[in-house]
């Protein structure tokens, strides 16, 4: 199967969508599929990628397209516009990854003028929460609403299938009546990444931390949608219990949002307890799940928690907040802890956490399982293989 996947840019500090993505290629071509991303260079948050534009590039077992975009905060891209006009037809499916932006925007147009079928993943996009936020300023979402009303819902209600990525995902966005079929299809991993773990320490010896001390992780952007000015209070109550404990806040600061995460810390008087390590590579992130005695995810809004089902692949016990989309699955298989977004409550639960380590590791080891026998990718691509081909029939029909 020819699978034509769109995204805004593959730069790895755009988070979540880009690691997905690449995952989720490189397990479709490993099944036999012909794989191929249509993308941007742009950078993130601003800049160029430094990447060849407007030539297949390989990477592992796929190509990506990477195309110059010409307008920053909307992407427009003439040499995308064109390869996909050009390119489209000669693909069985086209999966589109995001709402907002051109190349998005005109893959979906372009994939239903050439009569291919499109699949849509929001990315949480559609969540009430984050429908009423915009990462330029409030004064922005008229402006928003207006390309909801003539890009974002046409495409969606034309779209083939929406993709979400959790139940709960699905259901919070039943207020919009959108009329395109609706599949739910989790997000992946690559398990023989975490099949072999390494050995306790590194992080802990990078961030300058004694070892037996406990270790409270948040990894992920740093991001008003993330709950950081809830877990700055919750961490200030647990040194109460705890005093030896040290908070690590790890991932990429791509919005300048770390002035205010310091600015809470020292009203707190907190600052010296906490490490902030910034964007780390794939065996880094690692290392740090591996090192972390429990890892805090208590977001205003998630769709699904990639960073969630990672720390679990690595043993690591979770305590994320009810917005997360999967802390259903999470409670079912007791791998962690959920709570509401109250500072004293994920207080509680992370000391419950810290407080029994036999428990701790049991919701670890509960963890791991789930991991693997949910989210690695050899099942997940299964499922999608079989929606693409049943998508693919209806619309041979209609033609």
């Amino acid at each position: 199967m020819k699978i034509l996947h769109i995204i805004l840019t593959m730069s790895p500090r755009f988070g979540g969508p880009v690691t997905v993505l690449e995952s989720l290629a490189h397990a479709q071509a490993s099944m036999g599929h012909e794989v191929t991303v249509c993308t941007t260079n742009k950078g993130y948050p601003k800049g160029e990628m430094d990447v060849n534009t407007g030539v297949p590039v390989k990477s592992g077992n796929f190509i990506i397209w990477y195309h110059k975009a010409q307008f920053t905060p909307l992407c427009l891209s003439v040499s995308l516009a064109s390869w996909l006009k050009k390119s489209i037809r000669a693909f069985d499916i086209a999966h589109i990854h995001g709402l907002y932006r051109f190349p998005m925007t005109y893959g979906a147009w372009c994939a239903r003028k050439a009569g291919v079928p499109y699949i849509i993943r929001t990315c949480g996009t559609l969540d009430p929460f984050l429908l009423q936020q915009s990462r330029f300023g409030q004064l922005v979402l008229p402006l928003k609403r207006i390309y909801e009303r003539f890009f974002a819902f046409p495409n969606l209600n034309r779209a083939s299938a929406i993709h979400y990525t959790a139940k709960e995902e699905m259901e919070r966005t039943t207020f919009l009546g959108l009329l395109a079929p609706a599949i739910i299809i989790p997000n992946g991993i690559n398990w023989e990444f975490y099949a072999n773990l390494p050995a306790r320490g590194l992080f802990r010896r990078r961030i300058g931390f004694g070892a037996k001390n406990p270790l409270v992780l948040f990894l992920g952007r740093i991001n008003f949608k993330k709950g950081l000015d809830l877990l700055v209070p919750s961490f200030g109550y647990l040194l109460k219990k705890f005093p030896d404990a040290r908070l690590a806040i790890v991932g990429p600061d791509n919005e300048r949002y770390g002035f205010k995460v310091r600015q809470w810390c020292r009203e707190q008087n907190i600052l010296d307890k906490v490490f902030f390590v910034g964007h780390l590579g794939p065996e880094e992130v690692k290392q740090a799940y591996v090192d972390a005695d429990v890892f805090v995810l208590p977001s205003y809004a998630e769709n699904f928690g990639m960073t969630v089902v990672e720390a679990m692949a690595c043993g690591c016990p979770v305590v994320i907040s009810d917005q997360v989309n999967i802390w259903r699955e999470i409670r079912e298989e007791k791998a962690g802890l959920v709570t509401g977004l109250d500072p004293l409550e994920i207080a509680e639960a992370i000391c419950k956490v810290i407080a029994d380590k036999g428990a701790a590791n049991e919701m670890g080891k509960r963890g791991r399982n789930a991991a693997q026998s949910l989210y690695a990718w050899p099942r997940i691509v299964e499922q999608l293989t079989q929606v693409y081909k049943e998508l693919i029939e209806e619309n041979a029909i209609k033609k």
